[in-house]
């Protein structure tokens, strides 16, 4: 039971622990309470779902027509095209647990399904902002230098930067630090 808040700005359960969090309840389990009214929580799920069709069919969109017209086939769209290929695997992997969690009223994934969407939701972000960052350099060489990128370069910039965002992402699976749901859902203990 939740006995509010005593001393201190923070609410306890009666059974110890810090309001959020059951009493004396295994470490990975969540906390009884929604944060927001159901619908808060059906609002917020339409607005996933609107953000998870739109992501998907937009994005599938810029990779059917990368491979239907050969003339889109240059170096600097397939750049274009790792950070499409990144935002729909968001669009699919990620907003997919968030947008279930909202229609059920809260986080509904064990701790097993909060690493997934933690590990795929910092791997994909993080190929697109690397992919962006290569795209502005791919932009400055060609303005102040006059270089072209061939495909060489930009497969090879590609791997790089998938290796270095699993490296990132990558890491908590490994013991360095960890994942946690939201607090817009539960928190595990």
């Amino acid at each position: 039971m939740y006995s509010g808040n005593r001393s201190g700005g923070h609410g306890y359960w009666d059974g110890g622990g810090a309001a959020g969090a059951e009493g004396p309840a295994p470490a990975g389990t969540l906390s009884p309470a929604p944060l927001f009214s159901p619908g808060t929580y059906e609002r917020l799920a339409l607005l996933l779902g609107s953000i998870g069709l739109l992501g998907v069919g937009n994005n599938l969109l810029v990779l059917v027509l990368y491979y239907k017209f050969q003339r889109l086939r240059t170096p600097t769209h397939l750049l274009l095209v790792n950070i499409s290929l990144s935002d729909l695997l968001v669009s699919l992997f990620g907003v997919t647990f968030t947008f279930v969690s909202c229609l059920r009223n809260g986080w509904v994934w064990d701790t097993v399904g909060c690493v997934w969407d933690g590990f795929s939701g910092s791997l994909f972000g993080i190929v697109s902002i690397a992919t962006l960052t290569v795209l502005a350099y791919e932009r400055y060489i060609r303005v102040v230098h006059a270089r072209v990128i061939n495909f060489s370069w930009a497969w090879r910039a590609i791997t790089y930067i998938w290796l270095y965002s699993l490296a990132w992402a990558g890491a908590p699976l490994l013991g360095w630090n960890s994942f946690v749901v939201w607090k817009i859902f539960r928190q595990f203990k």
